[in-house]
């Protein structure tokens, strides 16, 4: 899918397709409903080359989704039914998600559950660069917000993308990786906190976009139920009673 030529108010960076309405998804409907326009840029979206080998992890994840065949093409399709419901654009970049990544000899960077969770491979270091490069080039008006990751829960997709964003010249907001950010105590350091408060119709958009992605919901959830509990529960917690998303700055 070829980005949009027009320029935007915001622009989300979000590693997988899913990260962006999980983390966000209150906001970018906000913001659409004010009028304003919103990108989401999918960095790591690509399915692998046709005929190459997956890891018996990267198939065993495919069957946990229910997709054995053609995952990504089919989670594609969730990505822009759950960004349609929100009313923003999207761009899916040419990048494979960490599962299907491979060395020189043929190795896997990433096969298991752990290595998720790991350093990033040397092999992906000059991926950072690339990427902060290209997030460099991305077509903003003044006063334009990108928005990324902040690189809770240290997926090394996400960290990828944290340090990307970081190199490319942009004053960023970031957000907190949901569910990730559930878990991890959230250092400030240099940060300072910005709350956006959510209507009751905000976070029912963003469930409801939450819910197009169903190859997802069984990582995180038992089901559909505890989804909306869980999703509902962490916008309490973080508007201390009232429903927010937090971003950091």
């Amino acid at each position: 899918m070829q980005a949009p030529t027009l320029s935007y108010a915001h622009i989300y960076l979000s590693p997988h397709m899913d990260d962006a309405v999980l983390s966000c998804g209150g906001r970018i409907w906000q913001q659409v409903q004010a009028g304003e326009r919103v990108l989401v840029v999918t960095v790591f979206a690509a399915p692998p080359t046709p005929g190459s080998p997956l890891s018996s992890f990267a198939q065993e994840l495919h069957t946990r989704w229910d997709y054995p065949a053609d995952a990504v093409t089919r989670r594609q399709k969730e990505d822009l039914a759950a960004l349609a419901l929100l009313g923003a654009e999207t761009v899916h970049w040419p990048y494979t998600d960490c599962i299907y990544r491979r060395t020189s000899d043929g190795g896997f960077l990433y096969a298991s559950e752990e290595a998720l969770w790991g350093d990033v491979h040397p092999v992906d270091k000059g991926l950072v660069a690339e990427l902060g490069a290209r997030l460099a080039a991305l077509p903003l008006i003044q006063d334009s917000a990108v928005y990324a990751p902040l690189g809770v829960g240290q997926h090394v997709d996400h960290k990828i993308v944290c340090r990307a964003a970081k190199g490319s010249g942009h004053a960023l907001a970031h957000y907190e990786d949901f569910p990730y950010a559930e878990q991890a105590a959230l250092t400030k350091g240099q940060y300072r906190p910005e709350l956006i408060l959510l209507s009751e119709e905000a976070l029912e958009a963003k469930i409801a976009a939450i819910a197009c992605y169903r190859s997802q919901l069984s990582t995180f959830w038992t089901n559909a139920a505890e989804m909306v509990a869980a999703v509902r529960a962490f916008a309490e917690r973080t508007g201390s009673g009232r429903l927010a998303e937090r971003y950091w700055k």
